[in-house]
């Protein structure tokens, strides 16, 4: 995250939420279904209070036409033709990507092997998997033209989860769009040049990504590049109507099993320059109906960090019944945070650290009202005043909520003294 400010930083500008004569709520839960919105007309102060806050799924148009990684595509030379349809795409620009890109290892997914649970996992070096997915076209429109000509592969790679945005700081191939720019996860790992949960997707037509919810329970955004993306996505709980006797979700999903098992779910068809927000908690399962590149950033803020929490909450009981016949040992609560890291990926101290950070940058904001000029998310966006004091509210109720629980008390690494301090500073 940037410490000086840039010309042009644009405000995010958070409002409390607008309310009626009769004090209901002008931007209420959405209807029943996902909407898409333009970007041109759709304010990050509706974005927040609608989308956000409900948790709730949104579509959102022409959000990446500016962006330097619509370089990466080239056009298929047919002004006409109509964006819906799957047939009528732009094309990868393989040279342009191989120019511009270095040939860097990269993490790749087989979607036709799976390897407990998931799509087996092995690593290629970019030029060679750009290669092979070259190869898959150019075989698929050989056995098109000509049926007796046989495909030359049948890879199905998926180049998923690539930090390139960390792996290359200089190359500004895209623009944090700014309704997702309040992100308090990539802020800190950003800032302290820690991992981060940015990532560059690639695939061929039919690879996908399998049944499953988001990393800690975060939001996530997928802006489309280029390609046609279908999404199936359920809020929370339907998934519970797909579990076994033991409480395990199906690997992969389709329309014909979740009507089966009476799932309220919504199917996403999503084209090139729109952006899907994916809430909390919303189990989904994403098939690329044509070759595809999208990027992807996990993230959380005050809106939805409570139930990160309650799920940091909840996966710690998960790892202490798990070795619960180890209670007596020697530092058992620091054990159990320890796998919590492992299985869940962050602990409680990870968990503080980040409370601290984001409560630090937000108390210096309102010390010295011109550090907002420097505060800048992204290196492009600044909080209205309300933003940062709406941060702090929501950090106050969290760390009240926690201090209450038994777990932190009971907690290694002083969380509880940390907690206490936290909460004594956001007071004052």
């Amino acid at each position: 995250m940037a410490t000086e400010r840039r010309a042009g930083a644009e405000l995010l500008g958070l409002q409390p939420p607008p309310r009626d004569e009769g004090n209901k709520e002008l931007f209420p839960a959405p209807p029943d279904n996902v909407q898409r919105r333009g970007a041109g007309e759709l304010s990050y102060n509706e974005f927040y209070w609608q989308y956000m806050h409900h948790n709730w799924p949104v579509i959102i148009t022409d959000v990446s036409t500016s962006w330097e990684c619509q370089q990466w595509t080239c056009s298929n030379g047919d002004d006409n033709a109509n964006a819906n349809d799957t047939t009528n795409t732009a094309h990868i620009d393989f040279d342009y990507l191989r120019g511009r890109i270095g040939d860097c290892p990269v993490p790749v997914a087989d979607c036709n092997a799976t390897y407990f649970n998931s799509h087996a996992k092995v690593e290629l070096n970019f030029h060679d998997y750009l290669s092979r997915w070259q190869g898959r076209i150019e075989s698929a429109g050989e056995a098109e033209v000509n049926s007796n000509v046989a495909r030359k592969t049948d890879d199905n790679l998926y180049l998923k989860d690539w930090h390139l945005a960390a792996q290359m700081p200089s190359y500004d191939f895209y623009k944090v769009p700014k309704y997702f720019a309040s992100d308090w996860l990539n802020e800190q790992l950003m800032e302290q040049k820690r991992d981060d949960y940015r990532f560059v997707y690639m695939g061929p037509k039919d690879s996908w990504t399998s049944y499953h919810s988001d990393v800690f329970g975060s939001f996530s955004w997928s802006t489309n590049i280029v390609g046609h993306k279908k999404w199936l996505i359920m809020p929370p709980g339907e998934e519970l109507k797909l579990s076994d006797r033991l409480g395990n979700l199906p690997f992969s999903i389709n329309e014909q099993l979740l009507d089966e098992h009476k799932v309220n779910y919504f199917t996403i068809n999503q084209t090139a320059n729109e952006a899907v927000f994916v809430p909390s908690g919303w189990y989904h399962q994403v098939w690329n109906l044509t070759d595809t590149i999208s990027i992807n950033h996990n993230w959380f803020n005050a809106c939805n960090v409570p139930l990160v929490w309650r799920n940091l909450l909840s996966n710690l009981k998960a790892v202490r019944r798990e070795i619960s016949d180890c209670q007596q040992m020697d530092n058992f609560e620091a054990h159990c945070q320890t796998m919590l890291r492992a299985s869940f990926g962050i602990n409680y101290l990870d968990f503080i650290e980040l409370l601290e950070f984001i409560a630090a940058r937000r108390l210096a904001a309102l010390a010295d009202s011109s550090t907002t000029t420097k505060f800048l998310l992204f290196d492009t966006y600044k909080m209205s005043d309300y933003h940062v004091k709406y941060d702090l509210e929501c950090l106050r109720k969290l760390l009240t909520l926690m201090l209450q629980d038994a777990s932190v008390q009971q907690s290694p690494a002083q969380l509880l003294e940390r907690c206490q301090r936290l909460l004594s500073q956001i007071l004052v």
